[in-house]
Formats: structure tokens, C-alpha cells, sequence
């Protein structure tokens, strides 16, 4: 799999140590060990093959997508994803104005089913690999940087609450 971006470094576990280019799938769990979580996301969702999901959101004429995810055990807040610093447009293609905005406030995600608010999660992260990124991002940046530049975020989430399994409940291309 490929190296935890940095962002992420600390608040997810791999699900295979071998270090490659293939996509990386790890479980999401705070610092202090808790695997259990709220997924904070801005508020908007849109409906995608049936399914009501979380989508970006449009804050006058700024667009927003970030999610973070409260730990069930002891309440720290951790920066999951945010488009404007994250991926291959947030890193790469950095853009200071736009990340200088205010984020906007977030919400916690409730179960479609059952309402609960509690939930695990997988994040899947996949690149172009290092020398794609070598050759397309240029000399601007340090080649070990190339997992920050990936062009995929996805994620799972396990509802706490009645154990429904959400397939891709995220699925946000950075490029």
C-alpha cells in the first residue's frame, strides 16, 4: 500500500505495513486508540443512486468540501479531508485564496437507518504514483511528499448504532 498521507499520519491504521503504490485502505482511529467516531461533514448531501450522502457545499459563492470525525471516547476533533489542502488540487494546486476562507461549521452524520451519530470507518486513498507525480507536479516539491498528492479519497463508514455498512459513503476525486 501506499505511505499514509501526511495529514493522516497518526489517525489511521493500514490494513497491510507492505509500502508500494497500490491504493492505501486503513481504519480510522484517534490518538487515543478509540476506533469509534461522529463523521463532522458541512451539512449538504445530495442523493447518488438512491443513497443520500454528504456532497460539497456551496457557502455564498465559495465551495466547500471537508469532513472531520470527533472521537466517541474523548471528544478531540481530527481533520479527515479538506479539498482545499488535501489530494492533488488541495496539494499541488494549492490555491491561498481560497484556503484562506473560514470553513464552514460542520454537523455530525447521522445513520440513514437508525439516526445514530456513532460510526467506524475505512478511508481508501489512491495515487498516480510517485513518478507521475514527479513528472506533473515538477521540481516544486519534495518527491517523498508524492502520497499528499492523491488523486482518489473514499470512505466506508460501520453505523455504531445498527451495524449498517456504507459502502463509499464519501467518494471525492482531487484531481
Amino acid at each position: 500500500m501506499m505511505p499514509v498521507p501526511t495529514h493522516l499520519r497518526g489517525l489511521v491504521t493500514p490494513a497491510d505495513e507492505t509500502l508500494d503504490e497500490e491504493a492505501l485502505h486503513a481504519r480510522i482511529r484517534c490518538l487515543c486508540g478509540e476506533n469509534k467516531f461522529e463523521l463532522l461533514y458541512p451539512g449538504q448531501t445530495q442523493v447518488h443512486e438512491g443513497n443520500t450522502i454528504p456532497c460539497t457545499a456551496q457557502i455564498g459563492d465559495r465551495f466547500f468540501f471537508l469532513l472531520k470525525f470527533r472521537c466517541a471516547a474523548c471528544s478531540t476533533e481530527h481533520l479527515l479531508f479538506d479539498a482545499d489542502f488535501h489530494g492533488w488540487d488541495g496539494f499541488v494546486c494549492h490555491d491561498p485564496e481560497q484556503a484562506a476562507q473560514e470553513r464552514p461549521a460542520l454537523i455530525p452524520w447521522k445513520c440513514q437507518d437508525c439516526g445514530e451519530q456513532r460510526h467506524s470507518g475505512v478511508v481508501h486513498i489512491q495515487t498516480q504514483g510517485k513518478q507521475d507525480f514527479i513528472d506533473e507536479a515538477g521540481g516544486d516539491f519534495d518527491a517523498d511528499r508524492w502520497p499528499d498528492a492523491f488523486g482518489w479519497f473514499s470512505l466506508d463508514l460501520d453505523c455504531a448504532g445498527c451495524g449498517t455498512h456504507s459502502e463509499e459513503l464519501i467518494s471525492y476525486e482531487t484531481m
